[in-house]
C-alpha cells in the first residue's frame, strides 16, 4: 500500500477505535444511524485496503457526516486526514493548517522525487517543530 494511502488506513482505523470509547458508539445497543453509519465506515476501510481507486470520495463523505452529525468528536479526528482526503473536508481546515500541509506536500514530492522512503507521521512531526512552520 501506498504511503499516503497507509496512512490515510491507520487515520481511519484510529479513529474508529477512539470514537468506540465515545457517546453514541461506546452503547451496548446503538440506534440505526450509528450501525449504518459504522458499517459504511468498515466498507470504506475495505475500499482502503484494496487500494481502490475512488475510496477518496466515499472517505470524503463519511468525514462530513462524521463532523455533521456528531461534532462533540470532531475533536478526535487527526487534522492531516482533511488534508489526505481533500474535497469538502478542506474547508474543515483553518488557513494555518493548510499552509502546513501546503508545506509538507511540498517535502513529500521532494522526497519521493529523490526516491526516499518515510514516515509521513514523522515529517509532519518534524515540519510542525521547525522554526520555519508558519504559527
Amino acid at each position: 500500500m501506498e504511503s499516503r494511502t497507509q496512512y490515510i488506513f491507520d487515520a481511519f482505523a484510529d479513529l474508529r477505535q477512539r470514537i468506540a470509547e465515545h457517546t453514541p458508539f461506546d452503547q451496548t445497543n446503538l440506534a440505526e444511524e450509528e450501525i449504518d453509519f459504522l458499517k459504511k465506515w468498515d466498507k470504506l476501510m475495505n475500499h482502503i485496503q484494496d487500494s481502490a481507486q475512488d475510496y477518496t470520495f466515499d472517505a470524503q463523505e463519511i468525514v462530513s457526516r462524521f463532523i455533521r452529525c456528531y461534532a462533540n468528536l470532531v475533536p478526535l479526528i487527526k487534522r492531516e486526514l482533511l488534508w489526505f482526503i481533500g474535497g469538502e473536508c478542506l474547508h474543515f481546515l483553518g488557513d494555518e493548517e493548510i499552509a502546513l500541509y501546503q508545506q509538507l506536500e511540498d517535502q513529500l514530492y521532494e522526497l519521493d522525487s529523490q526516491g526516499v522512503d518515510y514516515d509521513i507521521s514523522q515529517q509532519i512531526n518534524a515540519l510542525r517543530a521547525s522554526p520555519l512552520h508558519i504559527h
